[in-house]
């Protein structure tokens, strides 16, 4: 078998960190039965960069990318139209997905592909097979692959139902230490300049990959997990909250490859705790079950910690020991290591891997972004039909009548079997009116936020007003990626307005809010009349539209719209903010305790969804 061609891209070995990514992909290689690797990350992390070098790197194996705006018969395949035409029999021909057999999927940017074609994507990889019908004709074909995928999780979320059938999630960063971005600049820089020596350099450290996966591929088999290995790991599934069963399985088969990769037969309570970070990740349900676990212990007898720094201590050091051992028994025993004291799994507790499991994933979820569609509540996007011609080709249809979309690829399709026995005319295919497709055209459906933030002197004076604005543009951040239509309306005594009419540009509203006067009272009841007319115009000409109003206020409102008292006038007011195909978020920005909770008090007069500025977790 001659080699593969190499495309130009730095070695896998030379990516600098990702440590976890890398990890992840080593088992993939190592394990057959590992159908998925997800490694999520902000843009330009090397996500790409990263799975590039790993295809490179594997000498029997190539990466196959599908391309985002992929049809169905491209794909999955369906009618060959040549041989269709020349012998009037239909027969299938096989799409992407048949050169993917014995290579790695690709998916770059999953998050924004057809909800439908992923999973039929991830069905067909876990069955290893993929069934064509369509078009009057009917077959399968092998489909034995590995799946990579790559995310931006500020675009647009990853259904939990398709981000389960990854064994692995991985999340990627931005490098903030100076010293490291310089050496990333540096790496660069050397390679553009002499790709081919620079890759020579890495040669001996991507060789020792390899033998390090091909060994493992050797003793896979042989790898031992106890009864008491799988009870730590439905233990940790348990109490991480993790709802299924995929996660336990792919925790222990995980655990069991690390193992191999560190050329043991026996796994070993750190390959439990490493396998738990990479495989659930995206598993996860809600906040740990700590009760539960904890009287668990109890009822084993652990004595209760002192001190949860002292535990991590404890068991920092408990780590060095065992990583020291290992290291001796690798460098002065080339066989396999087997049952021996730095890797046997009976002696570490549950309770001490699910505190490191929920340390490592508590310092990932940090680095998670405010997300506007979350702090919302909208729900999942849709594709909606439309008849006109724009929008994504999905698939096809038989007209009703005439068309100005005709589908030229299902067209040719419906008319080749028939070729034989119909007159050509001297054309290349003859084509009648039975056989005129039109194109099927989705597009995204979009939602509108309306900001409506409180700029009054209250805000000032309790130091919120840098939170608000901070916590506006992390949410700003992913609606422009999200290309949904945002606006800025601030209110204050004597000065209400509509700052910034809709856009999908969210950089004006960022320049707007910055340099917005605080002070003077809270109007609340005459901001949700200004509201009120701006969104029921804006609906008028955008009627399908789905509105969001998040407005931040501490809800105490202090100036009336006409006389009185302006928490009745209030009270009356919110009975009347019916608008159409609209929500409300409360998000409370206030700070004292013990106070009428008047942000709360607004949100039950709207129905609307409560909030604590807290609460976003703003970095």
């Amino acid at each position: 078998m001659s080699p593969k061609p190499l495309r130009r891209c730095l070695p896998f070995s030379a990516v600098s960190g990702m440590e976890d990514a890398k990890k992840a992909l080593m088992c993939a290689a190592v394990d057959d039965d590992i159908v998925g690797v997800l490694i999520k990350g902000p843009t330009g992390t090397a996500k790409s960069v990263l799975v590039r070098a790993f295809g490179n790197l594997l000498p029997d194996r190539e990466i196959i990318s599908i391309p985002q705006n992929i049809t169905d018969e491209q794909l999955f395949g369906g009618l060959d139209i040549e041989d269709a035409i020349i012998s009037g029999k239909s027969s299938v021909k096989g799409g992407t997905l048949q050169r993917a057999d014995r290579n790695i999927l690709y998916l770059d940017n999953i998050n924004l592909f057809d909800r439908r074609i992923l999973g039929s994507v991830m069905e067909s990889a876990e069955s290893e097979k993929v069934l064509v019908e369509r078009e009057g004709v009917s077959s399968e074909y092998d489909l034995r692959t590995t799946v990579i995928a790559t995310m931006d999780p500020a675009e647009q979320p990853l259904p939990d139902s398709i981000a389960d059938r990854f064994e692995m999630c991985v999340q990627s960063y931005s490098v903030d230490d100076k010293e490291r971005r310089d050496s990333l600049i540096l790496s660069n820089l050397e390679f553009d300049a002499d790709p081919e020596g620079f890759i020579k350099r890495y040669s001996d450290a991507e060789r020792e990959v390899l033998m390090q996966i091909a060994n493992a591929r050797k003793i896979l088999t042989n790898v031992k997990i106890n009864d008491a290995d799988i009870e730590k790991i439905a233990q940790v599934c348990i109490d991480l909250n993790v709802k299924g069963h995929r996660a336990d399985i792919s925790v222990a088969r995980v655990s069991k490859t690390l193992a191999a990769l560190d050329n043991r037969i026996a796994i070993s309570d750190g390959d439990i705790k490493e396998a738990s970070v990479l495989c659930l990740l995206h598993r996860r349900r809600g906040p740990p079950k700590e009760k539960k676990m904890v009287k668990q212990e109890e009822k084993k007898g652990t004595p209760k910690k002192k001190d949860d720094a002292e535990g991590i201590v404890a068991m920092l050091s408990d780590e060095a020991s065992a990583a020291s051992a290992d290291g001796i028994a690798e460098r002065y025993c080339p066989d396999v290591v087997s049952d021996e004291p730095g890797h046997a799994s009976g002696a570490g507790t549950v309770g001490e891997i699910i505190s490191s499991v929920i340390g490592r994933l508590e310092d990932i979820d940090r680095i998670e972004a405010v997300r506007l569609h979350q702090i919302a509540g909208a729900g999942r996007r849709k594709d909606v039909v439309v008849n006109k011609r724009s929008g994504r080709y999905r698939g096809f249809r038989i007209p009703k009548g005439r068309t100005n979309d005709p589908a030229f690829d299902a067209t040719v399709r419906a008319a080749a079997p028939y070729q034989r026995s119909r007159n050509d005319k001297g054309l290349s295919i003859s084509i009648e009116p039975q056989d005129i497709r039109e194109k099927i055209r989705v597009k995204r459906d979009s939602c509108s936020f309306l900001f409506a933030v409180d700029v009054s002197g209250s805000l000032v004076e309790t130091g919120m007003m840098n939170d608000i604005k901070n916590g506006v543009k992390a949410m700003l951040m992913e609606s422009y990626v999200q290309r949904d239509r945002v606006a800025l309306m601030t209110f204050r005594t004597g000065d209400i307005k509509v700052s910034v009419p809709f856009t999908r540009s969210v950089e004006g509203i960022c320049d707007t809010l910055d340099d917005t006067t605080a002070g003077d009272g809270t109007p609340i009841g005459a901001a949700l009349l200004l509201i009120r007319d701006y969104l029921t115009n804006y609906l008028r000409k955008n009627p399908l539209e789905k509105c969001y109003v998040i407005m931040m206020t501490d809800g105490e409102t202090t100036d009336p719209v006409i006389r009185g008292d302006p928490v009745r006038e209030l009270k009356k007011i919110t009975k009347v903010m019916q608008i159409p195909n609209t929500e409300w978020v409360i998000v409370d920005s206030s700070q004292t305790v013990g106070r009428i909770n008047y942000a709360q008090d607004l949100a039950d007069m709207l129905e609307a969804r409560y909030i604590r500025l807290e609460d976003l977790r703003l970095a």
